[in-house]
């Protein structure tokens, strides 16, 4: 129980809980699919796969075999031409007709000249005999006969049979004596392929008319006539018309019935075997997939031999939740070593807790749905850079560091994905020192592309894969860090809002002369203004001197005093013609309005949603330091002792301003330069030697006050910022060349007074 109360008085119970629910939602993410094999197309396995379970998956490739021969086993569907039956029963009739009009065999061949009628004096005198009425039923008669005698003809066209895929291979046909449509139960007359007379076969359709004219009962001078009519007819269109839509509905039937065909794999056996010369197809990573679907449903599954796997998946969870769990405490562990402060606000720790389960989710689901591997890096660039903005890049690189194992672990990674992903990290965090340009950020996203590709690449020829596919799995992880890169631009502003930051290209926007901030303090308070202004250059080459944020320090400078907008009147700077309105306050009055421009100056920088990271300057340039002129004024108002002398006894802590104290080497370096540039400016003569004199007593008296105690700024820092503030100084005061003015001239005229700046 100590223990755990050590724990939340070290982190914190919030931290504490966020930590515990880290290590279990990441230990989930880990476990799902965590039996997953996976591979990439054109892979080269060096040793086979194995089953370890035995499943069916169904034969793709043998299931199609099975379609296309259903589709080959149906018959062709066939219909009656009943329009060429029709067709010859008028013709006999206009014969007939024809030659009943004519009076001479001459005057009938006259009038049927458009005809191509073989008719002889005989058949002419036939067709005239059929006048009775008695003989014109029997001809119409044989015309019903050759009707009938039509629908059992089979002669078709070969060439349409063509327009079917694929060919039957079944010796029938199904003939519908209507038109053609199918519907299910009702029968078809099977007709053999072999009885079938193609129209091309002049032979056969010769016989047949042959055989159909006498079949009709026609006279033998008729007969003649009869089978041409019939061998013209069919020679044009067959008596059988091939019905292509029937067939590809009742094929379509046939091949919906098919039941699917299958594979079993044994377990134990080569589930793909070693393949070191074209490497992984897209059918075998589809063949791992169902094996792995397999697997989960029999682990599920009561069947003989799953409490073994179950066992197995039992010990294989509680390693990886083991791991996780030790990752997760070495990450807050290094968290509370370099970054304490995350610990501090429970905000800091929520934020970052989603952040990194994010990164493990998205990964995740990257891995599960995307066939390229490599682009699982994205997710775990795109946390470094957000760390590296938001933190510290050590901080960064040292968290990714136990994340990536977490990464590596949920997708059955190896050493490999681990080292490319921390070259990606590594590479992005170092150039993201600052960000001032966007173009920055192209060159930070080419440079980690590179450093991926080279990586990636290197590793999968050790690997001993084809120079093609490890070429292709560089470019793949290449473009994973520069979408990473490219995504963590479009989201900048949203980061800088969520973790309350701001980057340099924010502090770039706030240090234009035109935010409308700067323009009313230019305009209302234009001593304050240049003040700042001042103070920002001079901050700035202090920062930079001891490897501070120098444009951070800059901007804020530029801020710092915003609360003086409210009585710029009651400042020096800000005093004309040798008006001071504090000689008509008490000292305590003055007092107040002096340090009330801190409180005024939060409310300013809330008010015109300055960037909270610019807050703190407001609050902490002057820390707790004492309003010596006024505590002097004070004391001078003191009443006279019995020896003649003021009581000078009154406590400076009433004349202190409410601090904080400077947090951050950046507010200690404003706070000196703040002070440094005030008395420098109240010199009659800044020498440089003055300078150095009044700079070195500025930064000893703030340091015996204690106004450094909460920052990490050290001495040498401290000597560092001395020497900068002095050059910046004594540059800004230099003295100028005294010009004497020219004597009066010889006629009596003033001489003009000439100053030349220097």
């Amino acid at each position: 129980m100590s223990i755990w109360r050590r724990a939340i008085d070290s982190i914190g119970l919030i931290p504490l809980l966020a930590g515990l629910v880290f290590a279990a939602v990441a230990t989930a993410v880990a476990l799902q699919g965590s039996h997953t094999r996976h591979g990439n197309l054109g892979q080269k396995l060096y040793q086979p796969i194995y089953a370890e379970v035995t499943f069916e998956v169904e034969d793709d490739a043998g299931t199609l075999r099975r379609q296309q021969a259903s589709r080959a086993a149906t018959p062709s569907h066939y219909r009656l031409n009943h329009q060429l039956i029709a067709k010859v029963g008028t013709e006999l009739q206009e014969l007939y007709q024809a030659a009943q009009a004519s009076e001479t065999l001459d005057a009938f061949i006259a009038a049927a000249e458009t005809r191509v009628w073989t008719v002889d004096e005989d058949a002419y005198l036939q067709l005239r005999s059929y006048a009775a009425d008695q003989t014109q039923v029997r001809f119409e008669s044989g015309i019903a006969r050759l009707r009938t005698a039509l629908k059992s003809e089979r002669t078709f066209e070969a060439n349409s049979a063509a327009e079917r895929t694929p060919r039957s291979t079944v010796d029938v046909i199904l003939v519908h004596d209507d038109d053609g449509t199918i519907e299910h139960g009702r029968a078809a007359k099977e007709v053999r392929s072999l009885d079938l007379v193609p129209i091309s076969n002049v032979t056969s359709l010769r016989r047949a008319a042959d055989y159909l004219a006498s079949f009709g009962g026609f006279a033998i001078a008729l007969r003649a006539t009869v089978s041409q009519i019939l061998v013209d007819r069919m020679s044009d269109a067959p008596l059988l018309v091939f019905d292509l839509a029937a067939t590809n509905e009742e094929m379509l039937r046939a091949e919906q019935s098919v039941r699917p065909a299958t594979v079993v794999y044994e377990r134990g056996r080569p589930l793909i075997g070693r393949n070191t010369e074209t490497g992984l197809s897209a059918a075998d990573l589809q063949l791992l997939a169902r094996h792995d679907a397999a697997y989960v449903e029999y682990v599920k599954s009561n069947a003989e031999g799953a409490q073994a796997l179950r066992d197995r998946e039992l010990l294989r969870s509680s390693g990886i939740g083991a791991i996780i769990l030790l990752a997760t405490g070495g990450l807050f562990i290094y968290t509370g070593m370099y970054q304490r402060r995350v610990f501090e606000v429970n905000t800091r720790v929520v934020a970052i807790v989603l952040l990194l389960l994010g990164t493990l989710i998205v990964t995740k689901l990257i891995d599960a749905r995307i066939l390229h591997r490599e682009l699982i890096h994205i997710p775990a660039v795109f946390a470094a850079s957000v760390l590296a903005i938001t933190y510290t890049r050590r901080f960064a690189v040292g968290a990714m560091a136990f994340v990536g194992v977490m990464i590596v672990l949920s997708v059955r990674g190896d050493a490999a994905m681990l080292i490319t992903m921390m070259i990606g990290v590594a590479s992005v965090v170092h150039l993201l020192n600052e960000i001032r340009t966007r173009t920055r950020l192209l060159l930070v996203s080419a440079m980690c592309s590179a450093a991926m590709f080279v990586a990636a690449t290197g590793f999968e020829l050790v690997d001993g894969q084809a120079l093609k596919f490890a070429a292709r799995s560089g470019g793949w992880a290449a473009a994973g860090g520069f979408l990473a890169v490219m995504l963590l631009q479009a989201t900048l502003p949203l980061i800088e809002r969520v973790f309350r930051i701001a980057t340099s290209l924010t502090l770039l926007e706030w240090r234009d002369p035109t935010k409308p901030l700067l323009q009313r303090l230019a305009r209302e308070a234009p001593g304050t203004y240049t003040h700042s202004l001042a103070l920002s250059e001079m901050a700035a080459g202090a920062c930079e001197a001891i490897g501070a944020n120098g444009l951070l320090t800059q901007v804020a400078a530029l801020y710092h005093d915003v609360g003086k907008l409210h009585k710029p009147e009651y400042f020096v700077e800000n005093q004309e013609a040798q008006i001071n309105r504090h000689d008509k306050l008490e000292p305590t009055m003055s007092l107040l309005i002096i340090i009330g421009h801190v409180k005024d100056g939060m409310e300013m920088a809330r008010e015109y949603n300055l960037p909270r990271v610019l807050h703190p300057f407001v609050e902490e340039h002057h820390g707790t330091t004492v309003v010596r002129y006024f505590h002097h004024i004070a004391s001078e108002k003191q009443p006279q002792i019995a020896s003649g002398k003021h009581d000078r006894e009154v406590p400076d802590v009433r004349f202190r301003y409410p601090g904080p104290k400077p947090k951050s080497r950046e507010s200690a370096v404003l706070m000196i330069c703040d002070g440094s540039e005030g008395a420098v400016r109240a010199l009659s003569e800044p020498t440089p030697g003055r300078i150095e004199q009044v700079v070195h007593q500025i930064v000893t008296h703030r340091l015996n006050d204690g106004q450094f105690d909460d920052c990490d700024i050290t001495l040498r820092e401290l000597h560092r910022v001395e020497d900068s503030l002095v050059k910046s100084l004594s540059s800004h005061y230099h003295g100028r060349v005294a010009y004497p003015k020219r004597e009066k001239q010889e006629n009596g005229g003033e001489a003009e007074a000439k100053s030349i700046a220097g």
